[in-house]
């Protein structure tokens, strides 16, 4: 701060409007006005905090000095000043074609060195409309009589979207045992019976439109539920019985192998075996030696007795 002759130089920072309201797609102005004498020193500075992100942090998008602009932020292509040179009073800034991502507080700063008493900064809150978008429609639960079931959907957009159920192909209000919950989009059918079985749309609304979703469940009794049941429980004992049978014919069929292997284990040569080479002369004289040999044997056996 300077007082000179009774004077003090101050930096004033005015934001008119501290939320600013546009639909997505469309063009906003954020405001912003200063009184100041601008000298050599003279700085504009806008910064960002995005509005959809839990670990956000400030970023610089907008920056001023002498006679000079930066512009280091992802909106870059989509921001300009209002007037070319903020020297006049005004550093107000231009958004085109905002969408969620511009969500957020905006900072405009001004300093003026030596003047650094007074506000130097203003805040202001951008809010883009959106439409929902297409909703995710869920059943979570079994549908058997007399059990309870869940449908859930699910959307987002801004404002928050609110959600409405009804069954297709009926003009009439919900069955009873139903509960709707407009604020989470959730349906909860109590006690469920035939009559309940169909197809139920959820309709996912906001001041920028609406989207849709559907959902089918068909009830079942309990009898029902069971057949279904013993009928998946019976093909699985099903196929681990086949898977058994073919294990055990694969080993039978090694331990068969294993075993005829063992039987013959290779071709034994017997003294009296005649060779294929032998002619039929040869052949004839070794049987009559061997049969000389044999009555010899059987005389010497019967000499002895």
């Amino acid at each position: 701060m300077i007082q000179i002759a009774g004077w003090v130089h101050s930096v004033t920072v005015i934001t008119p409007e501290r939320t600013v309201v546009g639909k997505a797609g469309s063009t906003v102005v954020l405001p912003c006005q200063y009184s100041t004498t601008v000298g050599s020193q003279f700085v504009v500075e806008w910064k960002f905090l995005p509005g959809n992100t839990q670990t956000a942090k400030w970023q610089q998008i907008y920056y001023y000095s002498d006679g000079t602009t930066y512009k280091p932020g992802s909106q870059a292509d989509r921001l300009t000043a209002v007037h070319h040179t903020p020297t006049s009073g005004a550093a107000s800034i231009q958004l085109t074609d905002i969408s969620s991502l511009d969500n957020g507080t905006y900072v405009c700063e001004v300093n003026n060195p030596p003047d650094f008493s007074g506000s130097g900064s203003g805040i202001i809150q951008l809010s883009v409309l959106v439409p929902p978008t297409s909703p995710s429609c869920h059943a979570n639960g079994n549908a058997i009589t007399g059990h309870d079931i869940t449908l859930s959907c699910s959307s987002t957009g801004n404002p928050t979207p609110v959600y409405g159920w009804t069954m297709v192909g009926t003009k009439t209000a919900l069955l009873p045992g139903i509960l709707e919950n407009e604020v989470t989009g959730s349906l909860l059918l109590t006690n469920l019976s035939a009559p309940m079985s169909g197809t139920y749309l959820c309709t996912a609304s906001n001041e920028m439109g609406k989207a849709t979703c559907e959902v089918t469940i068909s009830v079942s009794g309990a009898s029902e539920a069971g057949v279904v049941a013993g009928a998946v429980i019976g093909v699985l004992l099903a196929l681990i019985l086949i898977a058994a049978i073919l294990l055990y014919l694969f080993c039978y069929r090694n331990r068969r192998k294993e075993t005829a292997k063992s039987d013959h284990p290779g071709n034994e040569i017997r003294e009296d075996a005649v060779s294929p080479m032998m002619g039929d002369e040869q052949r004839r004289s070794r049987d009559s030696h061997h049969s000389q040999g044999s009555r010899d044997r059987s005389e010497n056996r019967a000499r002895v007795v």
